[in-house]
């Protein structure tokens, strides 16, 4: 059932993506052009640059992605003692490392080198790095053999890494990585991941019954709304988007306790 679960998100996602439907709309627009129906296509393809226009310069993206990101603050005073560390996957870049034989990482390699930090102030936690492949085409190369390879350059023991590499998505990782390492209620562990990602995550740790302390990174937003031109805007929106549905789709199928988890006051 998970399986499936997964298949049929990175599907859908594929198929309404921001990026995707507006590529869709200039195709049709442009196809339009050279029809008897050239009018509609001049509206339709003069209504697309408007709409990308006005995700590159007007700040929706640091309206979509602040909340998210905001939710989670990095904590002023870690705990003198830490039982573990947890870092998520998905900033490793599969396809070029394995045609390059050289780790290549996506935007987020805050994630791997806070890790090593951290790792470095609490040389006693256990250390856990999880997810495998989220790739619906190759799950033959995993995101640890990335990890593995960046640890290695940095300097960190790898005896020291367990390493969860048969889950898909966050939500299996919690799981699997419950499972694992069976962590009892009163042990203090550090939870990694990207900021924007960090309430979700939270949300699928604490449902497995794991009251992780969250350390968000790799923050794309600051503390104000600027109009700037940037087509990466688009990129950054639909981010967003992604992991709003994210999480109205995981608390609408019990995989989350709250649609939009925060700190425990």
């Amino acid at each position: 059932m998970e399986s499936v679960f997964w298949v049929v998100s990175k599907i859908a996602w594929a198929l309404i993506a921001p990026e995707t439907f507006l590529l869709f709309l200039m195709i049709l627009s442009a196809g339009l052009l050279w029809t008897r129906y050239n009018k509609e296509g001049r509206v339709l393809i003069s209504s697309t640059v408007i709409i990308i226009a006005m995700v590159s310069v007007l700040p929706l993206s640091y309206w979509i992605l602040s909340p998210l990101e905001d939710r989670f603050t990095i904590p002023e005073k870690l705990p003198d003692q830490i039982d573990g560390i947890i870092v998520l996957a998905g900033v490793e870049d599969l396809a070029v490392t394995a045609a390059r034989s050289q780790p290549s990482l996506h935007d987020g390699g805050e994630r791997l080198t806070t890790f090593v930090w951290l790792a470095h102030v609490y040389p006693d936690a256990v250390l856990l790095f999880t997810v495998g492949s989220g790739s619906l085409t190759d799950q033959k190369n995993k995101s640890s053999g990335v990890a593995r390879m960046i640890f290695s350059q940095l300097g960190l023991d790898l005896e020291r890494i367990q390493f969860e590499s048969d889950s898909k998505n966050t939500a299996e990782s919690a799981l699997r990585s419950y499972e694992l390492i069976q962590p009892s209620p009163d042990q203090r562990w550090i939870l990694i991941t990207s900021a924007f990602h960090m309430p979700r995550s939270v949300g699928l740790f604490r449902k497995v019954g794991w009251n992780v302390i969250p350390y968000p990174v790799d923050f794309s937003t600051t503390k104000r709304a600027d109009l700037s031109f940037n087509l990466q805007n688009i990129g950054s929106f639909s981010q967003g988007i992604r992991e709003w549905i994210g999480l109205l789709v995981y608390r609408t199928f019990g995989k989350t306790s709250a649609f939009f988890p925060g700190p425990i006051t």
